[in-house]
């Protein structure tokens, strides 16, 4: 295991002390949503289809879609998209 030094501001300092032992899992929780808001974004610009969407936030097709929705996304599986599932 790897240790990691970043400064964190004292008002963020403080609302992180209740959750010093889970800090590994604060981290993962927000690096996941980090990835699926970034693999999000690319799908809402075009860049991607929903489904490498998926694969680079490193989930599902199914959760992909079901954080698009929640996000207000219209998540609809395209041409490329259905080639890929199949």
């Amino acid at each position: 295991m790897s240790t990691i030094t970043i400064p964190v501001p004292d008002d963020l300092s403080r609302q992180l002390e209740p959750y010093r032992e889970q800090l590994d899992t604060l981290l993962r929780i927000g690096l996941r949503e980090i990835k699926m808001g970034t693999s999000l974004a690319l799908f809402k610009e075009g860049n991607i289809s929903l489904w490498k969407a998926a694969r680079l936030a490193g989930v599902s097709l199914r959760e992909m879609t079901q954080y698009a929705i929640a996000q207000g996304v219209r998540a609809v599986a395209d041409e490329e998209t259905m080639r890929e599932e199949v």
